[in-house]
């Protein structure tokens, strides 16, 4: 039987441990945190999980959230124009929002209880070349220790050279969540940037968090900069003044007196460069090593695709070894280029769309917005292809494919 190393216990890779694990694979998961030091660690991100990985969740027997606190089953969104363009949209299904220091540790613990092997490391690119003598395949899925650069850049699916937002996350305190069932809210203030405010579960609970994707030079961009452990009493009135000029449907139910980041582990600042890399790359000895989730296709998280394709990657990179294991075949380089191909088939709408979202809307994108808070069927159809990027893709990727989903929705 051959021999499984997966680098790194984030989405993907635990996702792909698990598949391959059902599937009675060799697996040995690479992780330099136990699942206690992943739950009391800094917030990693803000992440929302789809219909479609709720699915997968529950096909590897991973679905523990599925009681109706834990819903979200519908996204408003707000433009500010004149007049505003504001709408609800329904979800087909709920979605999910949940802190990645509750999520990870669980599946962690769910890979080692059914007999998974954790091997407690932190490589680095020659730790990951090591390890090609004593397995089969090598699938790294995480970034860290410089592992970015075990796989080059792939120009022609990277049009953005540089980060296009600065990113505040964090979960907050003094904001009262909405009335009755939990909403995904999506504010944009054009040139500045887009507010986001979803109810998370957490350690302690449901409790709100806040996105802002902040567009360099434009308002918003300097609460990204700054940092909490230096003045916390200055972030949270930036944060503050943030919210309030930019995200009125949270202004509106902020308490102003304790408004601000519930601790100093509670946010993260930075920003992404969107990227592709190249999704294998050599390690001697005719071994390979493969780029799963987030290392191999960086997503802004301005569409929410990031955690979900790396749920899509781990899906299709499991049945491909799968499959090769079953043959009795080699992880060679035309098993990788192969794998290569299918998982850029499989995730490029969500990279493609997410990619064009970061730019100015063209005029047919303003339009389908405008068309959705006219009509609850475009409403619902929008709000559900967050779920579904090729078709939400396909319906933006055009001006004409823009009007004939209007049309017939109308």
């Amino acid at each position: 039987m051959p021999t499984i190393a997966i680098v790194g216990a984030g989405v993907a890779g635990l996702h792909l441990a698990l598949h391959l694990q059902k599937e009675g694979l060799d697996v040995s998961l690479y992780e330099e945190r136990t699942p206690d030091e992943i739950r009391t660690g800094r917030l990693p991100s803000t992440v929302g999980l789809s219909l479609l990985t709720r699915e997968r969740q529950r096909a590897l027997g991973v679905a523990h959230w599925e009681g109706p606190e834990h819903a979200t089953r519908t996204i408003r969104i707000r433009v500010a124009a004149e007049p505003p363009i504001d709408f609800v949209g329904r979800l087909a299904d709920r979605a999910l929002f949940i802190d990645m220091r509750v999520y990870l540790p669980r599946l962690l613990e769910d890979f080692v209880a059914r007999g998974g092997r954790v091997v407690r490391a932190a490589l680095d690119a020659a730790g990951v070349r090591g390890l090609a003598a004593a397995h089969d395949l090598v699938v790294v899925a995480t970034g860290r220790a410089g592992l970015t650069d075990l796989f080059p850049r792939v120009p022609e699916r990277s049009p953005h050279a540089a980060p296009m937002r600065r990113l505040f996350a964090g979960i907050v305190r003094g904001l009262r969540m909405p009335p009755g069932p939990m909403e995904f809210m999506f504010q944009l203030s054009p040139g500045h940037g887009e507010i986001f405010e979803n109810q998370y579960i957490t350690l302690g609970g449901i409790v709100p968090s806040v996105l802002i994707e902040a567009i360099p030079g434009g308002a918003l961009e300097p609460i990204t900069r700054m940092r909490y452990e230096d003045d916390p009493a200055r972030f949270d009135a930036a944060l503050l003044d943030a919210v309030l000029a930019h995200a009125p449907l949270t202004a509106e139910r902020v308490d102003r007196a304790s408004f601000g980041v519930a601790g100093p582990r509670d946010y993260l600042t930075g920003a992404v460069t969107p990227v592709v890399r190249r999704a294998y790359a050599p390690l001697g000895g005719e071994r390979f090593a493969l780029a799963l989730g987030d290392l191999h296709i960086t997503h802004d998280p301005i569409t929410g695709q990031g955690a979900n394709m790396a749920t899509l990657a781990a899906s299709l990179a499991a049945e491909q070894i799968a499959g090769q294991a079953a043959a009795g075949a080699a992880f060679d380089e035309a098993f990788c280029a192969d794998l290569e191909d299918r998982l850029w088939n499989g995730l490029r709408a969500a990279t493609e769309w997410t990619n064009a979202f970061l730019l100015p809307p063209p005029d047919h994108a303003l339009a389908l917005l405008v068309a959705a808070s006219r009509s609850q069927p475009v409403a619902d159809a929008f709000a559900t292809n967050f779920s579904y990027p090729e078709r939400q893709w396909a319906i933006l990727s055009s001006p004409e494919a823009t009007a004939s989903f209007i049309a017939s929705h109308a």
